[in-house]
This record gives structure tokens, C-alpha cells and sequence, in this order.
């Protein structure tokens, strides 16, 4: 909450409230996180490290779509 709290600071989001981002966690987990256990076992899910800047994430992201026979080059 805190980190998302000083994100939305830094970007104005006056509709990122302590309450609101508690909310969306708590949606997440109940109907998201779910679906990522079924798409594991199914042997549909990447799962791809989101630190870094946004060319090594989308790097990782190519990486793992090709990986999974996605991609021009598959």
C-alpha cells in the first residue's frame, strides 16, 4: 500500500486512496490469483521479473513468448 500510495503521489492520482488499493488487492486476490493457478498447472503461464526498466522487463517478456513457441521467430 505504501508504495503504491507514493506512486500515485508522484503521478497526481488523486483515486489511489489507502482504501481504493486495499480494494484492488483484495479483487486480486480473490478473482485474479485464481486463474494464474489454473493456467500454471495447464502449463499457460510465463512468469516474468517486472523490476528493471521497462526495456529489460519487455526484453524478459520477448524472451519468455518465444520460449513458448509465440513470436515471429517460433
Amino acid at each position: 500500500v505504501r508504495r503504491l500510495r507514493h506512486r500515485a503521489e508522484e503521478e497526481g492520482r488523486s483515486d489511489d486512496t489507502d482504501e481504493g488499493i486495499r480494494h484492488r488487492q483484495a479483487v486480486y486476490r480473490e478473482q485474479t490469483a485464481p486463474i494464474l493457478g489454473l493456467f500454471r498447472d495447464r502449463g499457460l503461464l510465463a512468469e516474468v521479473d517486472g523490476l528493471g526498466s521497462p526495456d529489460e522487463v519487455l526484453g524478459r517478456v520477448l524472451d519468455a513468448l518465444l520460449q513458448n513457441g509465440v513470436g515471429a521467430n517460433a
